[in-house]
């Protein structure tokens, strides 16, 4: 039997991916490849578990403890191939890899870093951290993650902070911590299609690096990807985000500001989706070359163009991301609203009226 380890990195098609592979379980499974099921998140747990993030998520650890274990005895008790993994993974520390791969030891592995190129990345990271209660703008996270030293011996392993962006987005340092347990051409790099490519490309680039039948998963092609804001949508969930700053724990904003209200009535407008400013030309296309740089210097199997990870970003006269909240929309009526769907405010009928747009 083998495994291929899918780590991420997060906001590179990997809830398609799992998506996919969910939805296509049984296909997979009478082709040879198991993508074990334990429970509802179980991936994700597990992920959390070897990470030991679970207060971060919200979650107990009995809750997390044993998953890993769990998905892995499904993984050898199977003859053939099995897919595990989650982007949680990508930012593993050298111990943690450690820790993940222990319980795999003397079967063969493929891991895949999936990466997308930096100018959409920035963007994405941005509001998946306002999702999460951020309240920095565009700017401000520019500031104090973007512009901020970029270099790996600031990180936690070197007894730093390297800025959270670029500890989560590094796919060269990913696949060196990965690697040092393994071969590096057991390491792939899997890179992101461009926007507007055909919807299976992403999964024909993952097949070809775990060696799985591409074919095994057919149209259609859709399946879960992430819902993406638009830039007012970001604008007034930051409004709302600092009306409800210490009002909700971890799983609550989870479930209800996230999942509920941005990923669900705030991703169903239409507005534009922020672009990468212009101004950060020199600073990603900088770090990009030299990633590549390092990449080509390597043993890594590549599976895209590399060409593909140049940055994309907004034209010269293109709008910024910050830009200013939709107009009538009342931030503190909407937290209030969201804090008695939480259970923590006042549960008085038809007070407080959903702000959904078709």
């Amino acid at each position: 039997m083998r495994v291929v380890l899918h780590v991420g990195l997060p906001k590179t098609g990997t809830t398609y991916l799992q998506s996919l592979l969910a939805t296509h379980r049984e296909a997979l499974r009478a082709g040879g490849v198991l993508y074990p099921f334990l429970r509802p998140g179980a991936m994700f747990h597990a992920a959390v578990e070897v990470r030991g993030s679970h207060d971060r998520f919200g979650l107990a650890a009995r809750e997390v403890a044993g998953t890993w274990s769990a998905l892995v005895d499904r993984a050898r008790g199977w003859d053939g191939v099995a897919v595990l993994g989650h982007e949680v993974l990508a930012g593993a520390t050298p111990a943690q890899v450690e820790a993940t791969l222990a319980p795999l030891a003397g079967v063969e592995v493929d891991v895949v870093v999936t990466a997308r190129d930096l100018g959409r990345q920035v963007t994405a990271h941005w509001q998946e951290e306002v999702k999460r209660g951020d309240v920095r703008s565009f700017a401000e996270l520019e500031a104090s993650e973007l512009r901020a030293d970029t270099g790996r011996d600031v990180g936690p392993d070197a007894g730093g902070r390297r800025p959270h962006f670029w500890h989560a987005q590094d796919w060269v340092w990913a696949l060196q911590r990965w690697s040092a347990p393994l071969p590096p051409e057991r390491v792939h790099l899997v890179v992101c299609p461009p926007p507007g490519a055909e919807p299976l490309e992403l999964w024909r680039r993952f097949a070809a690096a775990g060696r799985l039948d591409p074919a095994l998963v057919e149209g259609p092609a859709e399946a879960l990807a992430n819902p993406s804001l638009g830039a007012p949508e970001i604008a007034l969930l930051r409004a709302v985000n600092r009306e409800l700053a210490g009002r909700l724990g971890p799983a609550e904003h989870n479930r209800v500001v996230k999942k509920q209200y941005a990923e669900g009535e705030l991703a169903a407008r239409r507005s534009p989706r922020p672009r990468a400013p212009h101004r950060l030309r020199a600073l990603l296309e900088g770090v990009t070359e030299q990633w590549l740089g390092e990449l080509a210097a390597g043993a890594h199997p590549l599976h895209g163009p590399s060409a593909e990870l140049w940055p994309v970003l907004g034209g010269p006269g293109d709008p910024d991301p910050d830009v200013p909240p939709p107009a009538g929309e009342d931030p503190a009526r909407i937290a209030a609203r969201l804090l008695e769907e939480a259970g923590r405010g006042p549960r008085r009928r038809g007070l407080f009226r959903r702000t959904v747009r078709p």
